[in-house]
């Protein structure tokens, strides 16, 4: 198994990767543990699924730790104290697999402990402290989280930091109703087509061939013919 941890640490980089991408407006953050217990000869604290495996604790004492998503949340354990050599060499070679049975087979001492790697990059906290206080009896092992804390690159408790994706976006400006458009002047109407003027008369220089109520030009004629036989 410990010849394939390297080959399973490869294969599992780029899942890390993708893990590690931090997305905008975030930052990493720090970790940390700090288990009050009075802890009987024979038997260790540790606390499992750090990003080694497990971290073994020292009580009374703030711990830095390790933690990746795809570990699972930590949890505190009570194990045998001499298996304590099996935990340290499974961590140098990164062997997560030969640490789970130790520590599956102790005494589950809290619950789960759900890791945090990002943090809103506006927070002025750097690191996350968890607080617990153990009790241990013989073979049984219970905890408290006493506090969960947010410090400042100093060490000093600042406010928790405020989850961005908690904030709603702002309200887009409602949209400005376009002006109606001017009214179209309407068409003058077109000047109406004066009647066609009669036809001129022709044939007879300008002569009125209606009824004038006199003789016709006819009977005139008639006259003016018989009036010059008899002269003759």
């Amino acid at each position: 198994m410990r010849r394939l941890a390297p080959i399973l640490a490869v294969c599992l980089l780029p899942a890390f990767a993708r893990a590690d991408v931090i997305p905008d407006g975030y930052k990493s953050v720090k970790l940390a543990i700090h288990v009050d217990a009075e802890v009987p000869a024979g038997k260790v604290l540790v606390l499992a699924n750090t990003f080694r495996g497990a971290d073994v604790i020292t009580p009374g004492q703030d711990q830095p730790i390790e933690w990746h998503p795809l570990g699972g949340d930590m949890e505190l354990r009570l194990v045998p104290a001499d298996k304590v050599p099996a935990i340290t060499a499974a961590r140098d070679t990164l062997d997560r697999d030969a640490i789970k049975p130790i520590v599956a087979a102790g005494v589950k001492c809290s619950d789960p402990i759900a890791g945090v790697r990002t943090i809103a990059d506006t927070s002025n906290a750097e690191t996350v402290r968890w607080t617990l206080r153990a009790a241990i009896t013989g073979d049984t092992c219970s905890s408290t989280l006493v506090r969960q804390e947010y410090l400042s690159a100093a060490g000093e408790v600042v406010p928790a930091p405020t989850d961005p994706s908690a904030i709603p976006p702002p309200t887009p400006p409602a949209p400005t109703k376009a002006a109606d458009p001017a009214p179209t002047k309407a068409a003058a109407p077109a000047p109406a087509t004066p009647p066609a003027a009669p036809p001129a008369a022709t044939g007879c220089g300008g002569c009125d061939l209606g009824d004038t109520g006199g003789p016709s030009l006819a009977l005139l004629g008639l006259a003016a013919l018989l009036r010059r036989r008899r002269t003759r």
